[in-house]
């Protein structure tokens, strides 16, 4: 039998290139750390002076980053972050207990089992911004399958929205009335009719042939008459829960693609977590009397939870920091008049906001970038802590 050793040299040798190598992964691992303190403190002395309650409660004006903040898009980011998470997690941890625990015997089904698996796979290495095409697609068009939203005209479908006809008074007031039909675009007052003032107080219309007629010495009925013919504008009162098909370029689409980001990340962390579970808990589950849902929902779960509550944290690391996707589907949004309403709505969020500020040529902007960078890291720290918390004391709780 042919005997294997080692020479006094080559053992020599080996312990040399050991040396050599991990002086070579310590040289790597201090580049990278010396790169990132270098990035860190370049934010720092960039943006740290900006910091302050004013910049984080403000909003956004253009031309003049003294008085700009970023309170739009902190809220705009924590909301996104919420539909990101009500969508994927859920969907991810059901995929990966289906996909571990519930494998086929069937030859064909395990050969789709295999082929769902490697997509799966194959989706968590796929660049962000093709995740923003497929939800243009998907979640703003909705594949053309409705009209298309004009500025307009009104959606084709919505609910929890009220239309109103607006005009103005020759008292300079503007009145509104219950509009009877949203597409009616050609409505013209030619009688008395039913109106509410700027104070919501309701009052009769008065209507006039010339603006000669109008009472000039009456200021009060002055504020209530408009010249006959007039026009009124329609407009939209919307709820809290207001909704439209196709859903637009609005803060849902835009949750909704982050979800599909972070998918495959939470389906494979989730993986994870369940074969690092013991058989022999099943095992001892199933040797009980249990059944196949029942092992899995009393004993492999519970098991496993830390594990999906490290996965949700390294998903949500990744949703609330993307850019590409958010600028794909709902554009450069950097404030807007009435904030975040409805899910219908646009909003700012911080990565988008700090690639605009970033990229404008005023010099304050610059440093409200590096300072909202600094806030969104903040904000990630905060989050991290936060689920690690509650992941500690679960573990407790169970062990």
């Amino acid at each position: 039998m042919e005997k294997f050793y080692t020479t006094p040299r080559s053992e020599t040798n080996r312990k040399a290139k050991n040396r050599y190598f991990s002086t070579l992964c310590l040289l790597v691992c201090g580049l990278v750390v010396l790169t990132l303190i270098t990035l860190l403190t370049s934010i720092f002395i960039t943006g740290g002076s900006w910091l302050s309650w004013e910049f984080l409660f403000a909003g956004h004006l253009e031309d003049n980053p003294e008085e700009s903040g970023i309170w739009q898009a902190i809220i705009g980011s924590i909301a996104m972050c919420v539909l990101c998470a009500l969508c994927a997690l859920p969907i991810g941890i059901g995929t990966a207990i289906f996909l571990e625990e519930f494998q086929p015997r069937n030859k064909i089904l395990r050969a789709l089992h295999w082929l769902v698996q490697l997509n799966i796979n194959n989706l968590a290495g796929v660049p962000s911004i093709v995740y923003g095409i497929l939800g243009v697609t998907a979640f703003v068009y909705m594949f053309s399958y409705f009209p298309s939203i004009t500025p307009n005209d009104p959606p084709y479908c919505e609910v929890g929205a009220e239309y109103r006809y607006q005009l103005k008074t020759l008292g300079g007031d503007f009145v509104n009335f219950p509009c009877p039909d949203k597409n009616d675009k050609e409505f013209r007052i030619t009688e008395p009719l039913e109106a509410v003032n700027s104070q919501g107080s309701p009052f009769v219309l008065n209507v006039v042939d010339t603006r000669s007629q109008a009472p000039k010495n009456d200021p009060v009925l002055l504020k209530q008459t408009v010249v006959k013919g007039k026009r009124p504008s329609a407009y939209a009162v919307k709820s809290f829960f207001y909704f439209h098909l196709p859903f637009g370029k609005t803060v849902l689409s835009s949750g909704l693609t982050l979800g599909l980001v972070i998918l495959p990340i939470v389906i494979i962390a989730s993986q994870e977590a369940l074969r690092a579970v013991p058989a022999s808990l099943r095992e001892a589950a199933l040797g009980m009397g249990a059944t196949k849902w029942e092992a899995v929902r009393e004993v492999v779960l519970p098991a496993a939870t830390p594990g999906f509550m490290t996965g949700a944290i390294l998903a949500m690391s990744r949703a609330v920091g993307e850019a590409a996707p958010v600028l794909a589907v709902m554009g450069g949004v950097l404030v807007t008049t009435n904030g975040l309403t409805n899910l219908m709505a646009k909003t700012p969020v911080l990565p988008v906001t700090i690639y605009k500020w970033a990229g404008d040529e005023n010099v304050g902007f610059e440093h409200l970038a590096a300072a909202a960078i600094i806030v969104l890291l903040v904000l990630l720290l905060v989050m991290n802590s936060i689920a690690i918390l509650i992941r500690s004391r679960y573990e407790k709780m169970l062990g």
